[in-house]
């Protein structure tokens, strides 16, 4: 499981995200795998920022870009973009 064990209550922030129907299904799924796993129920959406966490830690290009100051300024220069419409790096 990529996602370790909640070790602290999650500070209380809205949020209003929504979720396609195969999507919440499969949150609803990991939830329960999260249970099978560590033995603690958890409400699905609890799971959204850990996952969230998850994702942005295992990112390098976004922590390449991140260190280049980019976020910071704009930075010259497009790439070409995937199919989800975000400018890919160059190599």
């Amino acid at each position: 499981m990529k996602l370790a064990r909640i070790a602290k209550p999650l500070r209380s922030v809205q949020v209003r995200v929504m979720l396609a129907g195969d999507l919440n299904a499969s949150l609803e799924r990991y939830a329960r795998y999260y249970e099978h796993v560590h033995g603690d129920a958890v409400d699905p959406r609890m799971l959204i920022p850990e996952i969230l966490h998850a994702f942005l830690e295992a990112d390098r290009e976004f922590h390449s870009w991140s260190r280049s100051g980019c976020d910071a300024q704009p930075c010259g220069g497009t790439g070409p973009l995937s199919a989800n419409g975000i400018v890919k790096a160059q190599p």
